[in-house]
C-alpha cells in the first residue's frame, strides 16, 4: 500500500505589491505552501499636486518614509525635480523594505531607527535637534506621526503622494485557500479591512476566531483585536531570511 504523503502546510499572506519579498521562495524549500493576497493598491498622485515651490525654496533637512510606496511615488519624482535632494538631504525609513528601496533609488543617507514602525521615527528623531521634516505619506496614514513629531519641536510639512485603493475581488479559490490556512500574516490594518470586505462579515468572523495571525506592528494587532482575532502574534519584518524563520516557528505552535 502507497504510504500516504503528509500535506504541506499553508501560510496565506494578505499584502500590498512589493511587501516582505523574498520569503515565497525561501518558504517553499522549507516545505510550505504559500498563497499571497493583494490587500490595497497604490495610486500615485501627480507630483503638480503635492511638488510645489515651498519645496524648492526651503528643502528640508530630513525626509521620512514609512512604505516602498512612498519610494516610489513621492522620493523618485522629487529627485528628478530637485536631483541634489538625494545627496544633500538625510532620509528615515520606518523598516527594512523601506531602506532597500530608497538605496535602490539611489539615496546616499538612508537612517533608520532601532525599532520599527513611525514609533520608532518618532523616538528616534525626537532626541535630535529641531530639524524641517517632509512626511511623505498615504491617504490613509493618519497625521499622527507629524503631530508627534511637531510636539518634539520639529517643523513638519506633510505630503499625500499616493492614495490607497481597494484591490481586485479575490477568487473562490483563493478565499477558500485562506479559509484553511495554517498561519495568516495580514501586514496592516489596511488589510484586515480589505480581507473583511471580500470574505464577507460571517466568513470573517470564523476565520478571526480560528486562524492564528501574524501581524507586522502594534496599530495591526489593535486593529485585529478590534476585529475579534483571538491568536495574533506580532512579528518584525527585519531580513526575508529571519521573517522566514519566525514563521516557520509559528507554524510549529500552530501544530496540534
Amino acid at each position: 500500500m502507497r504510504a500516504q504523503r503528509t500535506p504541506r502546510p499553508l501560510i496565506a499572506l494578505v499584502s500590498a505589491r512589493g511587501t516582505l519579498t523574498g520569503i515565497d521562495a525561501r518558504l517553499r524549500r522549507a516545505g510550505v505552501n504559500v498563497v499571497r493576497l493583494r490587500s490595497v493598491e497604490a495610486q500615485p498622485v501627480s507630483p503638480r499636486v503635492w511638488l510645489g515651490p515651498s519645496l524648492r525654496r526651503a528643502p528640508p533637512d530630513t525626509v521620512v518614509v514609512t512604505s516602498r510606496a512612498g519610494v516610489t511615488a513621492g522620493v523618485v519624482p522629487w529627485s528628478r525635480a530637485i536631483p541634489s535632494s538625494l545627496v544633500d538631504t538625510e532620509f528615515w525609513a520606518a523598516g527594512p523594505g523601506t531602506v532597500d528601496a530608497l538605496r535602490t533609488a539611489g539615496v546616499r543617507r538612508v537612517r533608520r531607527p532601532a525599532g520599527l514602525g513611525s514609533v520608532a521615527v518618532v523616538s528616534a528623531l525626537g532626541a535630535r535637534s529641531r530639524r524641517r521634516i517632509l512626511y511623505l505619506r498615504s491617504d490613509r496614514a493618519g497625521v499622527e506621526l507629524a503631530r508627534k513629531l511637531r510636539r518634539r519641536g520639529h517643523r513638519v510639512t506633510e505630503r499625500v503622494v499616493y492614495r490607497l485603493r481597494a484591490g481586485r475581488s479575490w477568487t473562490a479559490r483563493e478565499k477558500e485557500r485562506l479559509a484553511r490556512a495554517d498561519l495568516l500574516v495580514i501586514t496592516s490594518p489596511s488589510g484586515l479591512v480589505q480581507a473583511r470586505r471580500q470574505l464577507g462579515r460571517a466568513a470573517f468572523r470564523r476565520l478571526a476566531r480560528t486562524a492564528r495571525l501574524v501581524v507586522l506592528g502594534s496599530r495591526s494587532r489593535r486593529a485585529a483585536a478590534d476585529l475579534g482575532f483571538r491568536r495574533t502574534s506580532v512579528a518584525a519584518p527585519t531580513t526575508a531570511q529571519r521573517f522566514t524563520q519566525r514563521l516557520l516557528q509559528e507554524l510549529r505552535h500552530a501544530s496540534p
